[in-house]
């Protein structure tokens, strides 16, 4: 069951990076190129659903850089490698179902890897749509009791999301906000399903522009 769920969220993840790809392929083709990078950092306000937790949500914290491949004056490429903070908190009914602790805060670290679509229509203000793959690279232990789950962490370590945001453009500097939804459970087991979701708020500042020969 849990292999299914895995794959099928892979499958939705596969069409819409490759939905991106292509459109990043034939916006290629119009007006010159210019590559931007920077850095941005901000704050997330997650949750995890599921019977587990809790439902509220927590501050974490975001950060990291960005680039912008832009196409044209309108389409952009802007592709992130971050540090995701999710923190969430463990409800009642988690040691019903895995004999684990109750109310304990839990902090998931994350690399996480967006890649989205930029759309402008106007110079000032950008949509953002697109997949993001996270790698859990830390998270609390010692969450689960009972003799079956002695020795296991809770939490799987890929977590696949879609985004969707705007992003203010103001010179060099830029400020987004954005939704993520969590695809796949993050669950170690499927007895209670996990996703994340939740808002990011950041702040960026960009350090060069460069310009890219049109083929």
């Amino acid at each position: 069951m849990k292999s299914n769920m895995n794959k099928l969220a892979f499958n939705k993840w596969s069409g819409i990076l490759a939905f991106l790809l292509l459109t990043a392929s034939v916006t290629t083709t119009y007006g010159q190129s210019s590559l931007q990078l920077g850095l941005k950092a901000g704050g997330n306000f997650f949750k995890v659903g599921g019977r587990s937790f809790d439902g509220k949500t927590y501050p974490g914290f975001s950060a990291g850089a960005y680039a912008k491949l832009n196409f044209t004056s309108k389409w952009s490429l802007q592709p992130e490698l971050l540090f995701n903070q999710t923190i969430c908190k463990t409800s009642d009914d988690f040691a019903n179902i895995y004999y684990g602790l109750t109310g304990q805060l839990v902090a998931l670290n994350y690399v996480a890897v967006p890649v989205l679509i930029s759309f402008k229509p106007i110079p000032e203000l950008s949509i953002l749509l697109g997949p993001q793959y996270g790698y859990l690279v830390s998270q609390t232990t010692g969450l689960l009791g009972g003799p079956a789950n002695q020795g296991k962490n809770a939490f799987n370590k890929n977590d696949l999301s879609l985004v969707f945001g705007g992003q203010l453009n103001l010179g060099k500097v830029i400020f987004g906000l954005r939704y993520s939804a969590g695809l796949n459970n993050i669950s170690f087991e499927t007895t209670d399903t996990w996703r994340q979701y939740g808002i990011q708020a950041y702040l960026g500042y960009q350090l060069w522009d460069v310009k890219l020969r049109k083929k």
